[in-house]
């Protein structure tokens, strides 16, 4: 299949999937909206993930890195769309979050929401998300504007410009993303706050991102000039560092965990309450072995990550078991007895996979499929990894 025929298949699938949302929120609003929601946040953690990933790459000077740039680069081109695809959520928000119809919110929530009423208001939330895209988006169109432009003439001030904003923003970047959290989920239930969230989100973001990288990778063989570099070493590189994510998203989950179990709270335990009550709790350990235990144990293996099908593979389980914690992040606080499997959930998942599928796949094709010019090019192309 061209990439021509995967966009417009993906745009058929948008289409439809629209339709039903349309459907859906004449039906049932508030599980449509809190189904986009999901979808939506899994989406954008992927992007932001993916901007992280390729940050880090330039900082690094990460030779290997050069063969996975185009694939990184073109998911985070879909920043954009994810923009875009905030602003319906604006007029959803009263579905959504408690803070946004306080006359209609639980009791218990209202004296939380009348403390912290300076913030959480939707002027001001709408603001601030307004200024994280633009932070994302703005370091994303340079560095991916920047590295085509080396193509066409290379220059090393524009390796140099790509590094030094790679390394100066990634501060600005992951606590822009931190804020995020606290914006677009963990404000679901303004009575609990976690310092952890944060890092908790971007682990997950940074997994994401890897896992669809992998994917794609493969796939991506099958063009001859992708095929001809990608070599067991870059493989196993990318296995490396999607192992070492993978641990740390459950050092982060573990360490949230722990520190209210310690303290045992009634205030602030009701979040895991929530989460381990009725078949939810079957959500927390499937999350526990699917996206640590399993993927963990399989990726030590140097000979299985050596080989792009394989991790591929694992990939592809890796980037479900996130889109699974992202359901558990969200969904609870609408459907709190337990998990609810509604078709509003794929009618959001054609919608904004379709969306996003397209603008990925084309922004891919309309360059060349490694930065060609790239002083790490000729080091990252031979790659031998060490261990």
């Amino acid at each position: 299949m061209t990439p021509r025929h995967i966009v417009l298949w993906s745009l058929l699938a948008a289409g439809v999937g629209a339709v039903l949302l349309f459907i859906g929120l004449l039906v049932d609003a508030d599980r449509a909206w809190f189904s986009y929601l999901t979808v939506w946040t899994f989406g954008v953690t992927v992007c932001i993930g993916a901007l992280l990933l390729l940050m880090t790459g330039h900082a690094a000077k990460a030779s290997w890195m050069v063969v996975t740039r185009r694939i990184t680069e073109s998911i985070v081109n879909a920043l954009p769309v994810y923009a875009l695809l905030f602003v319906p959520l604006c007029f959803g928000l009263r579905h959504l979050y408690p803070w946004a119809d306080p006359e209609h919110a639980d009791p218990a929530l209202r004296a939380a929401i009348e403390h912290k009423r300076a913030y959480l208001n939707i002027p001001f939330f709408v603001v601030r998300s307004a200024f994280y895209f633009a932070v994302f988006i703005t370091v994303g169109t340079l560095l991916r504007a920047w590295s085509r432009a080396n193509d066409e003439l290379p220059r090393l001030a524009l390796v140099r410009r790509m590094r030094a904003l790679s390394g100066g923003a990634l501060p600005l970047v992951g606590l822009t993303l931190t804020w995020a959290a606290f914006d677009w989920t963990m404000s679901l239930e303004p009575d609990w706050q976690s310092t952890i969230y944060g890092l908790y989100y971007f682990a997950g973001s940074f997994v994401g991102a890897i896992a669809l990288v992998s994917i794609m990778l493969n796939l991506a063989r099958m063009v001859p000039e992708v095929g001809l570099r990608v070599t067991p070493d870059h493989a196993q590189a990318l296995g490396r560092v999607l192992f070492a994510m993978i641990v740390f998203w459950a050092y982060m989950a573990f360490s949230q965990l722990l520190i209210y179990w310690i303290a045992n709270v009634p205030e602030e335990v009701h979040y895991y309450a929530l989460r381990t009550h009725g078949t939810w709790s079957d959500i927390t350990y499937l999350l526990v072995i699917g996206n640590f235990v399993f993927p963990g144990f399989v990726l030590l293996s140097r000979h299985l990550k050596r080989r792009p099908d394989f991790l591929a593979s694992i990939a592809a389980w890796v980037l479900l078991s996130h889109f699974v914690d992202v359901y558990w992040l969200v969904m609870p606080v609408h459907t709190p007895a337990g998990i609810t499997p509604h078709w509003l959930d794929g009618a959001a998942i054609l919608f904004v996979g379709g969306l996003s599928c397209a603008w990925i796949v084309r922004a891919y094709a309309r360059v060349a499929p490694i930065p060609l010019h790239a002083p790490e090019l000729p080091q990252g192309i031979h790659y031998e990894a060490s261990v």
